[in-house]
């Protein structure tokens, strides 16, 4: 008997719906049950933010910590008030409940990997903070 599970690439499923870029799960799908693992990509201009929700939009999840570890590319965080850039193989350490909103600043293609704890009801432990973040002129 194996003790994992393998998926490809091609296989794992994009989570973005009608937004642009792609927000792909790695962690539910195999079946993981104390991790979260997702990969986001953002073209250069692009913001991380879900279907619905203007570019501006920050989130901070209500009990559950995340780590951003960037993957290609580059990245400008917001974290509070503080604004970082991430690079390629920089990671950030976010505390549940602290305000947070991504985008791709550069100009080539940039992927984050996102860990945390899997949740029964990502949307539901999620607070939204519309107009977080304006974007650049």
């Amino acid at each position: 008997m194996a003790g994992y599970t393998l998926m490809r690439a091609a296989d794992a499923p994009d989570y973005t719906g009608d937004a642009p870029g792609a927000f792909r799960g790695y962690g539910r799908p195999m079946g993981a049950e104390q991790v979260a693992l997702n990969v986001r990509e953002l073209a250069p201009g692009m913001a991380n933010v879900p279907p619905g929700h203007a570019p501006g939009t920050g989130h901070s999840p209500k009990t559950s910590e995340e780590i951003y570890f960037v993957l290609d590319g580059e990245v400008t965080i917001k974290l509070g008030d503080d604004v970082l850039t991430l690079g390629p193989r920089d990671a950030v350490h976010i505390a549940a409940a602290t305000p947070r909103a991504m985008r791709n600043d550069g100009e080539r293609h940039a992927a984050v990997l996102m860990v945390s704890v899997p949740l029964e009801d990502p949307a539901a432990n999620v607070e939204w903070h519309e107009g977080f973040w304006l974007t650049p002129e």
